[in-house]
């Protein structure tokens, strides 16, 4: 569920840059930009709603894709392995509860990652692609710029998020390197017990 309401988010931030940039062509003053979208909407604006809801999570699944592709293909490989998804079998394989707790940070700080990324820098730009060159229309410099200033403030937590997810790898790392020297430095006592002999036989000692 908390998946599917990352996606409509996405959507929906799509759709509300989509619109800024559309209807802010001729004016940067924000009061007549939500006249103007207001004016627009005021004709069947139930309709529209609706089918700006219902187009919003599709739309969201698509970005979200994009920023996956982008960011184990590129950010993952080239720039952060800290990025990766790829798993880890050691670490998947442990049952210790510091380690599932570590894991279990990683996979939010990765959703963090995702909704930083795609709400603030891939969202707004599929968008500013959209209306600049698919409906050919001029988009307003103050409209760009705002959308910059936004993408930046959002993207610079993402440098934390990675010193944190570093961190977190080496402790996972440091943790799994001390399990493996347990594991192959164990010493084994092996008792030996001796058969009892048959009577009359006779017995053979170390010493003799």
């Amino acid at each position: 569920m908390k998946q599917f309401l990352r996606y409509q988010i996405s959507g929906m931030v799509f759709i509300f840059w989509l619109i800024i940039f559309y209807f802010g062509k001729d004016t940067s003053n924000p009061i007549h930009l939500i006249e103007l979208i207001k004016d627009n909407y005021s004709k069947d604006i139930g309709i529209k709603s609706i089918v700006s809801l219902l187009s919003a999570l599709p739309i969201g699944v698509i970005i979200h894709q994009i920023s996956v592709e982008f960011k184990n293909w590129i950010v993952g490989r080239f720039i952060s392995s800290e990025f990766n998804d790829f798993p880890n079998k050691q670490r998947i394989n442990s049952t210790s509860e510091m380690k599932t707790y570590i894991l279990e940070r990683i996979s939010n700080l990765n959703s963090f990652y995702y909704v930083r990324f795609d709400n603030g820098i891939l969202a707004p730009l599929m968008a500013y692609l959209i209306v600049s060159n698919i409906i050919n229309t001029s988009i307003n410099g103050i409209w760009i710029c705002s959308a910059l200033l936004i993408g930046i403030i959002l993207f610079i937590y993402i440098f934390r998020i990675r010193n944190e997810i570093k961190e977190y790898n080496e402790i996972l790392d440091n943790t799994t390197n001390q399990i493996i020297e347990t594991s192959e430095s164990k010493v084994y006592i092996v008792t030996v017990t001796s058969t009892p002999t048959p009577e009359g036989s006779k017995k053979v000692h170390p010493c003799d």
